[in-house]
């Protein structure tokens, strides 16, 4: 049978490596080796043993997954209340159930209790220790306080340590104390009056003489103490009062305030006299500035100083 190129067709003789017409090699018949006679006989007579299959363990079981328990339900604190209650007397036999934290989960996080604030739970059976009366002289424990389940005991109110202002000191003899609209009270003269305010100074006198209290009030002070306040004073003094002569002005403390006290001389220009003058000055907490001001001729001295000392000494705010 002709042999023909298995890429074209055409015929080519059995001897040709190539193609004449499409030039590619055709394949060449593979050498088979002869089979011997006895190896055909042989495999005639008996089959060959199958090949071996390779052992393979049987599969091991994995263990079926554990079922993912479901969600606790939301457990009421009355429910939670119950069951620790229970549980405390069982074991404690009526004893005291103790602490506990009411909890409700919201899934923004580990459980905390709503409000942070324990429950204190007591049973009604007495204990050793509560019926234990305290030993004489021993301050005794205040009461447990009882809850009802589901409630929350509040806490007990805030007790605030409150200084009252000490009483004012009663008027001496021959004094009576005033208390001023603009919030002070001092103790003047029995015979002495309110005068009148002009421009935040009220004025306490008499009927005659030429002593009195000048009572200065200047609300939210501009400056930052009376002793800054007296130095802006004392230069206009200078200036106005013939023969000033500043006697002392000295920094100090009044009503438990920074203060400053100022005390001068001047002579009077129509009598000649030679004046005396004093001025105690504070700024109180509120933000106002006070001052307690005498004036007097200098031979009335020793009674208007002791009108001045017992204004200081009664003074206070109302």
């Amino acid at each position: 049978m002709p042999l023909h190129c298995p890429h074209c067709g055409t015929e080519v003789s059995d001897d040709a490596r190539y193609c004449l017409r499409c030039g590619r090699e055709r394949p060449q018949p593979q050498y088979v080796p002869p089979v011997p006679l006895e190896a055909m006989e042989t495999a005639t007579a008996a089959p060959a043993p199958p090949h071996p299959v390779p052992h393979t363990p049987p599969p091991v079981p994995l263990p079926a997954p554990s079922p993912v328990p479901a969600p606790a339900s939301r457990r009421s604190p009355v429910r939670v209340w119950a069951v620790t209650l229970t549980a405390a007397f069982l074991i404690g036999g009526g004893a005291t159930a103790g602490v506990m934290l009411l909890s409700d989960d919201d899934g923004a996080g580990p459980s905390q209790s709503r409000d942070d604030k324990p429950l204190v739970v007591t049973s009604d059976a007495p204990t050793e220790e509560a019926a234990t009366p305290p030993a004489s002289g021993a301050p005794a424990s205040p009461p447990a306080t009882t809850a009802t389940p589901g409630q929350e005991i509040p806490d007990p109110p805030e007790v605030r340590e409150t200084t009252a202002p000490p009483p004012a000191p009663e008027a001496p003899a021959g004094y009576r104390r005033v208390s001023d609209p603009a919030g002070f009270s001092l103790a003047v003269p029995d015979v002495w009056s309110r005068q009148g305010a002009d421009r935040g100074q009220i004025t306490y006198a008499g009927s005659t003489g030429m002593e009195h209290l000048l009572i200065g009030v200047v609300r939210n002070a501009p400056y930052a103490s009376s002793y800054d306040n007296f130095l802006t004073i004392e230069r206009k003094a200078r200036a106005n009062q013939k023969d000033f002569r500043r006697l002392r002005l000295e920094h100090n403390t009044f009503q438990g305030r920074p203060g400053a006290i100022w005390e001068y001389t001047f002579t009077d220009k129509q009598t000649g006299e030679t004046l005396h003058a004093i001025d105690q000055g504070y700024i109180a907490a509120n933000g106002t500035d006070y001052s307690i001001y005498t004036k007097a001729r200098d031979r009335d001295w020793p009674y208007a100083r002791r009108t001045f000392e017992t204004a200081l000494a009664t003074w206070s705010l109302d």
